[in-house]
């Protein structure tokens, strides 16, 4: 695959019950994204790791969106299947 500049990869992970999640944040580069689970690990940063641009504050944003809506779909599945109301 080749990225011309652009964004490339491609990735996907079925998360167990052996999984971490951290972001590390810097003085002078942009943060990091770590998704750990098993043996297998990703990370999601910033193209360039020093300056912030409109689109990559727009990606961080949608990011943490669509996290969320992740994290409700979860907790609607798991209350339907416990009978248990989320949180």
């Amino acid at each position: 695959m080749s990225s011309a500049g652009g964004s490339f990869g491609c990735v996907s992970l079925h998360v167990g019950t052996d999984w971490h999640v951290q972001c590390s944040t810097y003085d002078t580069t942009t943060p990091i994204l770590s998704i750990d689970a098993g043996h297998c690990g990703m990370s999601v940063s910033i193209a360039g790791r020093t300056a912030i641009s409109p689109g990559a504050v727009a990606f961080a944003r949608e990011l943490a969106r669509e996290a969320a809506r992740f994290a409700a779909e979860c907790e609607r599945l798991h209350a339907a299947h416990t009978g248990h109301r989320a949180a």
